[in-house]
């Protein structure tokens, strides 16, 4: 390959490599790594790609992931990580040290942010003479940085999510409890004086309760994700619709069929995307009711939110409003789709398919 051909090879992966971050967005450190080491193995047409950072928390564990070239049936991904575990790269022509098990290897490294003693690293190998040249090297950097943005843009989503649920707890919660501590406060002054008053008060209290612990449930739910996996994609739906039923006082039918088969990430996006959806209808559309269906075929999985409220153009831009695209952007991370039907005065129904294998 001439030199002219060569470097228009390379600015096209150059060019592919900026729109990872956008397929990656929704999914956890560890997904987001493993995925970077396959697609980056791809663009450079390498042996293996290695990648580790470290793990939020005080744990000390690693993130990391091994890609293996399938020609390369030689080379062993722990043998590999194991050599490079304790590799940090840093501004300069540090090379990584060599894979005593691999023979004679090219080896080129970038850090993944700033280079410093806690940052991480990408590594690329390839067991070819002119390895690796200098457009080799611009490409491991570039990926590295790519993955760094990808990286930043899931702590900036937990960081969204976080702030959320404070919000909703602030505005439900918090303002459930004032409520019952007033109509305690007014049932002591009352006391015997007027017992139908005073009856109602306290079913008023009771029921403030009982919505404020369905929300508190809810909330729990959403900040111990595992309980998907325990309890399902169907019983994490029901949870939400109790506890935006009580919240709000909507009419909410949930029509499921037994509980798919999906791979954990699609549950997820399922239940997010539904999630979001009865909160728009219930917060935003000034709804009466809300039909919610989940189905399941043997090609794919559909939820659709249908809602009687006050409906929108549903063909404008809504640039500030984070729930549409963040509907968007969770299916698209699981290669589905959303569509939205809805005009003023119609209601709106928000349609989610995702296509999933038929052994999963």
């Amino acid at each position: 390959m001439d030199d002219a051909a060569e470097l228009r090879r390379n600015l096209r992966d150059l060019v592919a490599l900026t729109a990872l971050p956008a397929i990656w967005l929704g999914q956890s450190p560890q997904v987001i790594v493993e995925s970077f080491t396959d697609a980056l193995l791809r663009t450079l047409r390498v042996d293996f790609l290695y990648a580790r950072l470290p793990a939020a928390g005080e744990s000390g564990s690693l993130i990391e992931a091994v890609s293996l070239d399938p020609r390369a049936s030689d080379l062993s991904a722990s043998d590999i990580a194991a050599e490079l575990r304790s590799f940090r790269s840093s501004e300069g022509p540090v090379l990584p040290p060599p894979i005593s098990s691999a023979g004679a290897m090219g080896l080129a490294s970038a850090s993944i942010g700033l280079p410093g003693p806690a940052s991480g690293v990408v590594v690329a190998g390839m067991r070819r003479d002119d390895f690796p040249s200098s457009n080799d090297r611009l490409l491991v950097r570039v990926g590295a940085n790519q993955l760094a943005i990808a990286l930043q843009g899931a702590e900036l989503r937990a960081v969204q999510e976080r702030q959320r649920l404070a919000r909703d707890l602030h505005d439900s919660v918090s303002q459930a409890l004032y409520a019952i501590v007033l109509d305690i406060a007014t049932a002591q002054r009352i006391g015997g004086a007027d017992p139908t008053r005073l009856d109602a008060i306290l079913k008023d209290a009771h029921n403030l309760a009982e919505a404020g612990l369905a929300e508190m449930r809810a909330l729990i739910f959403e900040l111990r994700p595992e309980f998907l996996s325990q309890e399902g994609l169907v019983g994490a739906l029901q949870r939400q619709v109790a506890a935006v039923r009580a919240r709000h006082q909507l009419s909410i039918t949930l029509t499921a069929t037994d509980e798919p088969e999906a791979v954990p990430a699609i549950k997820e996006a399922l239940y997010r995307v539904g999630q979001e959806a009865l909160n728009n209808a219930a917060k935003h559309a000034g709804a009466q009711a809300v039909l919610i269906t989940l189905e399941a075929s043997a090609g794919e999985l559909v939820l659709r939110v249908r809602d009687d409220g006050r409906g929108f153009h549903a063909g404008n831009s809504f640039p500030g409003h984070l729930g549409l695209r963040s509907m968007r952007e969770r299916a698209a991370s699981v290669g589905g789709v959303v569509a939205i039907s809805s005009a003023p005065g119609q209601g709106t129904e928000v349609t989610f398919r995702v296509p999933r294998p038929e052994t999963a």
